[in-house]
């Protein structure tokens, strides 16, 4: 498939969405056939969760660009690079294609904003082959360090958002890099997947926060997975709630805790930066 079918709009029946997509269509008409919706819009009409938590999607800013040899005009939006073929039209919006909305986020957003939403796009099919190829053909993006950066970093087997920015928790306080999706036989033979975590040391972060963990049955569920990983193979699983975006330090530090006791050994220059790292985060954070 090309990258047209690859990632879908948005589902309609989605009240919020069905909003932001009719404002986002109303902008792209009042700016005139030069102007798509981009960045954090575009990957919300894709289906990309990349707006921030509490965005209220009825009022939040419409991101627009247009290409630079549009007609100007006064209160014009953004001047980018942008070929005709990075632009498509879907439900009466003109918008950045998935490729070129998967670069930009990554390119423009926070950096771990900018890894959850590259790891959305990945789970969807736009790969990082193709990312890379649109970077070169772009000013500004060819050889950019950050955008290299944030395209290494990226990982489909992130299912949330939540998942993604722990995972760039952990990474950016000095830990190792935790695997993502790690399968271990079930009471039926059928694999259970740990969040993410270390397998040698059989240290698992499961993150709860999202939707799918909501409700009494999912946590019901939740809790017996998590019962028989620790019962029947002695897995430790830190559970990390949304309060990881307020109060980073702690649950970085059970993790750097289960490790150490697991029997990871880091250099001593390797623990110099994670204290300090956590330092830090208690200070930013208190």
């Amino acid at each position: 498939m090309d990258e047209k079918t690859k990632v879908r709009t948005a589902p309609s029946g989605d009240l919020a969405a069905d909003s932001l997509r009719a404002r986002a269509a109303t902008v792209t008409r009042t700016h005139g056939p030069a102007a798509a919706v981009a960045r954090r819009t575009a990957a919300r009409l894709w289906g990309v969760d990349v707006l921030p938590p509490g965005t209220d999607e009825t009022t939040c800013p419409i991101d627009v660009i247009m290409g630079p040899d549009a007609e100007h005009r006064v209160h014009d939006p953004e001047r980018v690079e942008l070929p005709a073929a990075h632009v498509l039209e879907r439900a009466g919006v003109r918008l950045t294609s998935p490729v070129r909305t998967a670069l930009d986020c990554a390119r423009w957003l926070p950096r771990a904003e900018a890894v959850a939403a590259l790891d959305q796009f990945l789970r969807r099919g736009v790969t990082v082959d193709a990312l890379r190829a649109t970077a070169r053909s772009l000013r500004g993006y060819h050889g950019n360090d950050r955008l290299r950066a944030v395209l290494r970093a990226g990982d489909p087997g992130a299912q949330s958002p939540g998942e993604s920015r722990t995972r760039m928790t952990l990474i950016e306080a000095g830990l190792p890099p935790p695997a993502t999706q790690i399968p271990v036989p079930g009471p039926r033979g059928d694999p259970l997947y740990v969040d993410l975590g270390y397998e040698r040391f059989q240290v698992g972060v499961e993150y709860d926060g999202e939707r799918h963990h909501t409700g009494r049955r999912a946590r019901s569920h939740d809790e017996t997975r998590r019962n028989w990983l620790r019962g029947t193979y002695g897995w430790e699983l830190i559970v990390v709630t949304k309060d990881i975006r307020h109060t980073p330090a702690p649950y970085v530090e059970a993790v750097l805790t289960a490790l150490l006791t697991r029997g990871w050994t880091p250099t001593d220059a390797e623990m110099t930066r994670i204290a300090r790292r956590i330092n830090h985060l208690h200070r930013l954070f208190h």
